[in-house]
């Protein structure tokens, strides 16, 4: 703190001392103008500029710019795959091929490889609905196998 003030309160003291200063000399000679003088008048000024001053000279400068490019068009959403259609537990079950001779590992394998084609997280937001449902489908199955083979 300076002389009781904070450092940014000195300089917005400093800063409007130095626009009256300004203005006093502009008034004495006013073609005379710095960038300083610019940037602090500009900071105080409390009416916005007219837009009317800054129109023809910003759309010179648009001239200049090149047109904005087109937006690509939204690509065709996939189509659901046929096997993600068949939700029920017999078509999970068919795909599964369960059979008397399967083992907790091959049942476990089998687990692994549907998960890969069927997870809801390796899928697209649309079909995930559909892919929870194989996968609960093809969990209770195995599940139901692995305790028929713990007997």
């Amino acid at each position: 703190m300076l002389f009781g003030q904070s450092v940014f309160q000195s300089v917005v003291e400093r800063l409007n001392q130095e626009a009256e200063e300004q203005a006093q000399e502009d008034a004495v000679t006013p073609h005379k103008t710095t960038a300083a003088s610019f940037t602090t008048s500009f900071v105080l000024e409390t009416e916005r500029p007219d837009p009317e001053r800054f129109g023809a000279a910003f759309d010179a400068y648009l001239d200049f710019l090149p047109d904005p490019p087109e937006p690509e068009p939204e690509p065709e959403p996939e189509p659901m795959p046929a096997y993600l259609e068949r939700t029920s537990l017999a078509d999970v079950s068919d795909e599964l091929a369960i059979d008397d001779k399967d083992t907790v590992e091959s049942l476990s394998e089998k687990r692994r490889a549907f998960a890969k084609l069927n997870h809801p997280d390796r899928l697209s937001p649309e079909f995930r609905a559909n892919a929870h449902a194989r996968m609960t489908a093809a969990n209770l199955l195995i599940d139901q196998a692995i305790k028929l083979i713990s007997r």
